[in-house]
C-alpha cells in the first residue's frame, strides 16, 4: 500500500470499528480492494486477529507496508482502547503527508528543468552546438547527475539532511520540523501519558532532528518539567504559548492540532511562492535556450541553402 491507500484504509477501517463491527472482520472489509499476493497477505492478517493477535503484531507479517510509526500508533492505540479515533487521526495524517508531498514533488521538477536548462544555456554561451553529439552528451549527463542527486537527497539521509541549511529549503524544513512535533496529538488523543507519546516520537518517527529534540525533551518531561519549557530552545514563542495553554486547559491534543494546521498553511504557502519563482526564473532560462538553439539551426540552415 502506498500513503494513500493506507489513508483510505484507515479511513474506512475507522468507520466500521466506530460502527461496531468486530476488528477482524473490519480489517477483512477494509482490504478488500487488495489484489493479488497482497490479498493472501491479509487473509493471513484475518486468521490471526481470529485468533487472538493483537492488530499491531498481526500487521508485522505484512513486513514493510506499514511505516514503524504508524505501527507504533497502532500499537499504543490498542493499548489505550482508542483504536478508531488512532485510525481516524491516522486516515487524516496520511493524508496531509500525501497532499504535502504532492506539493513538494512538483516543487522539485521544477527545480530540475530550471537547473537543466541553465546549465544547457551556459554549454551553448560556451561555444556548444546544439546538433554536436557533445550536446547531447551533456545534456543527457546533467540529467542523468540531477536524477542521481535528487534521488539520494530522498534515500541517503546525510545528503537529505544537509538540504535543510541551504537558504531555499531551510525555512521549508523549518515548517516540516514543527508539523512532525505537532504529530503528538496522535498518541495523546488515543489518551497516552506525554512521556510515552514523546517516547514515540523520539523513536519510531522518521525525522533527525525531532528525534535530537526529544532525546533532550523527554528527560525533562518525566522529571515532571513542563512541556512548555523544554521545548522553549526549539520553537517559535507562539508555538510555546500555544503549548502552554493546551497544559493549563487540559487540551494538548487540541493545541498540536491548531499547530499543525497553522505550519501546514505556512509550509503550503511557501511552497508555492518558491514554485512561483522557480516557475519565473524557468521561463526565462528555457527562454534563453530556445532562443539560442533556435538561433544555431537558422544558421545552419542559413550555410545550407543553395547559393
Amino acid at each position: 500500500m502506498n500513503e494513500q491507500q493506507q489513508a483510505i484504509f484507515f479511513q474506512e477501517l475507522a468507520a466500521m470499528l466506530k460502527a461496531g463491527v468486530g476488528i477482524g472482520q473490519a480489517v477483512g472489509l477494509a482490504s478488500m480492494k487488495t489484489k493479488g499476493k497482497g490479498q493472501l497477505r491479509w487473509q493471513q492478517v484475518g486468521f490471526q486477529l481470529e485468533r487472538g493477535a493483537s492488530l499491531a503484531a498481526a500487521f508485522k507479517s505484512l513486513g514493510q507496508e506499514f511505516s514503524p510509526w504508524v505501527m507504533a500508533v497502532v500499537g499504543l492505540a490498542e493499548k489505550s482502547g482508542a483504536l478508531a479515533i488512532a485510525c481516524e487521526d491516522l486516515a487524516k495524517t496520511l493524508t496531509e503527508i500525501v497532499a504535502r508531498r504532492r506539493l513538494i514533488r512538483g516543487m522539485v521538477l521544477r527545480l530540475f528543468r530550471m537547473v537543466w536548462s541553465w546549465t544547457m544555456v551556459f554549454f551553448l554561451l560556451l561555444g556548444g552546438v546544439v546538433t554536436s553529439l557533445s550536446f547531447w552528451l551533456v545534456a543527457t549527463g546533467v540529467a542523468l547527475v540531477l536524477v542521481g542527486f535528487i534521488y539520494g537527497a530522498i534515500h541517503w539521509p546525510p545528503l537529505g539532511d544537509r538540504l535543510r541549511y541551504v537558504p531555499p529549503f531551510k525555512r521549508l524544513f523549518a515548517f516540516q520540523t514543527m508539523i512532525n512535533l505537532s504529530y503528538l496529538q496522535l498518541p495523546l488523543d488515543c489518551g497516552i501519558s506525554l512521556g510515552s507519546a514523546l517516547d514515540w516520537l523520539k523513536r519510531d518517527f522518521p525525522d533527525p532532528v525531532i528525534n535530537q529534540m526529544m532525546r533532550r525533551v523527554e528527560p525533562q518531561v518525566r522529571r515532571g518539567k513542563e512541556l512548555s519549557d523544554t521545548v522553549q530552545p526549539y520553537c517559535s514563542p507562539m508555538v510555546v504559548q500555544m503549548i502552554r495553554t493546551g497544559e493549563a486547559a487540559g487540551t494538548l491534543s487540541k493545541s498540536f492540532e491548531q499547530i499543525r494546521y497553522y505550519y501546514q498553511r505556512d509550509l503550503r504557502r511557501a511552497i508555492q511562492v518558491l514554485n512561483l519563482q522557480v516557475m519565473l526564473i524557468s521561463l526565462v532560462s528555457f527562454g534563453l535556450f530556445v532562443f539560442f538553439a533556435g538561433s544555431q539551426m537558422l544558421d545552419l540552415l542559413v550555410l545550407n541553402l543553395p547559393n
